[in-house]
C-alpha cells in the first residue's frame, strides 16, 4: 500500500477529504510517526490507526495544514473594522466581555491580526476583549507564542502596522509588544473535542469547510452554532461555504460572514 492509497482508504474514517492531504510534508510527518511505532508498511499503520482511538486523534493533529499569513484576505479585515465589529459591539452590553475564538489558528497570524485590529480601532472604546486561539498542532502553538515570522507572512498586512508592531531582525520579524500574553492559547482538536462556549465571533477559515467531509462539516457547524451567543458571527474562508443542511442555523449576511439564527433546542 502506497501513501496515496493509505490516505484514500483511511482518512474518510476520520471525516477528512483525503485528496487535500496528499502533500510531501505531511507524508514525511506520518512516516516519522510510523518509525516511532516501529511500523514498516502503510497497511500496518492503517490497521493501527483504525484500531486505536488515541492514534486517530494524533493522526488528525499531524495532518494539520498550517499555511497562514497576517491580514489574510485583507478586504475582510477592512469590513471587520468598518462594519462587523461595530455591529457586534452595538449588540453587546458595555459591561459584557467580547469573546472571539480563532479556531485552527496555525502559527498565530490570524489571532495576532485580530488583536492588532482591536488595538488600533477599538481599544479605546471602553470595551473588554477575550481572544481565544486554538490549534491541534502543539508545534504551531509554540511558534505562535514565540511570535517570530518571515517577511512572506506580511504581504497583505498594511506596512505601517508591521513597522509599528514588529521589529525587523535580519529579515525575521518579532512582535514588539507583549501581545502574546493577551491571547489565550490552547491545544484543541475540532474533530474530537467540544468547542469553548459563549463566543460572540468565531473565525474558522480554510479548515473545516475545506478539508472535512460533508457529514463532519455539518456536525461541527452545529457545534459552532451552540458555541456562539444568539446573533453571534461565524467567519469562514473566502472559498468556504456552510453545508446546505445547516441553513436553519446560520444566515449568510456578507460572504464570508454568517450570523446565527436562534433555533430553540438546536444542537
Amino acid at each position: 500500500m502506497e501513501y496515496k492509497e493509505f490516505l484514500k482508504t483511511t482518512l474518510p474514517h476520520l471525516g477528512l477529504r483525503w485528496r487535500r492531504f496528499n502533500r510531501k510534508s505531511i507524508r514525511n510527518r506520518v512516516i516519522d510517526r510510523m518509525r516511532q511505532l516501529n511500523l514498516h508498511t502503510w497497511s500496518d499503520y492503517k490497521r493501527h490507526v483504525l484500531e486505536n482511538e488515541e492514534e486517530r486523534y494524533l493522526l488528525t493533529g499531524m495532518l494539520a495544514v498550517t499555511i497562514s499569513r497576517f491580514w489574510r484576505n485583507s478586504s475582510l479585515f477592512e469590513r471587520l473594522e468598518k462594519k462587523w465589529l461595530p455591529v457586534l459591539l452595538e449588540a453587546v452590553s458595555p459591561e459584557e466581555t467580547v469573546q472571539i475564538w480563532s479556531a485552527g489558528c496555525a502559527s498565530g497570524e490570524e489571532p495576532y491580526s485580530l488583536l492588532i485590529l482591536w488595538q488600533e480601532s477599538f481599544a479605546n472604546s471602553g470595551r473588554s476583549l477575550r481572544l481565544l486561539a486554538s490549534d491541534s498542532d502543539t508545534h504551531c502553538l509554540k511558534r505562535a507564542r514565540q511570535a517570530r515570522y518571515p517577511a512572506s507572512s506580511f504581504r497583505e498586512m498594511p506596512l505601517q502596522l508591521r513597522q509599528e508592531y514588529f521589529a525587523n531582525e535580519k529579515g525575521t520579524f518579532s512582535l514588539r509588544h507583549d501581545l502574546s500574553q493577551k491571547i489565550e492559547w490552547f491545544e484543541h482538536n475540532l474533530i474530537w473535542e467540544p468547542p469553548p462556549m459563549n463566543n460572540h465571533l468565531i473565525f474558522c477559515r480554510n479548515l473545516v469547510y475545506t478539508y472535512f467531509v460533508d457529514a463532519l462539516q455539518d456536525e461541527i457547524t452545529r457545534r459552532f452554532h451552540q458555541a456562539l451567543v444568539a446573533g453571534g458571527f461565524l467567519v469562514v474562508g473566502r472559498k468556504d461555504r456552510l453545508p446546505h443542511g445547516t441553513g436553519e442555523l446560520f444566515r449568510l449576511v456578507e460572504h464570508p460572514v454568517y450570523q446565527t439564527i436562534d433555533v430553540p433546542g438546536a444542537i
